[in-house]
């Protein structure tokens, strides 16, 4: 593989994981913000680590699927549905 192929190769892999972050913390603030609706699940714990270890939640955030099912979901209900149907 060429040098440039292996650089958008690598800037492909750090987009995906700046959109995954980024979407893991706009699920976090409507979470918060929308709680107070109805048919809206309330977002308990701290923000950072929502009551799950710290290495599992770093590995689901790297994780190809996340990341991958991170292009589709845009708020927190999507989230919830994924985790629920999937």
């Amino acid at each position: 593989m060429s040098r440039s192929a292996l650089w958008r190769q690598e800037a492909n892999t750090l987009d995906r994981q700046r959109r995954s972050e980024e979407t893991l913390s706009t699920a976090i603030e409507e979470g918060r913000r929308n709680s107070h609706l109805k048919n809206i699940i309330p977002l308990v714990g701290p923000d950072d680590t929502f009551n799950i270890h710290p290495m599992l939640l770093a590995a689901i955030g790297k994780s190809p699927y996340f990341m991958k099912c991170c292009e589709k979901l845009m708020d927190w209900n999507m989230v919830v549905d994924e985790i629920y149907y999937e």
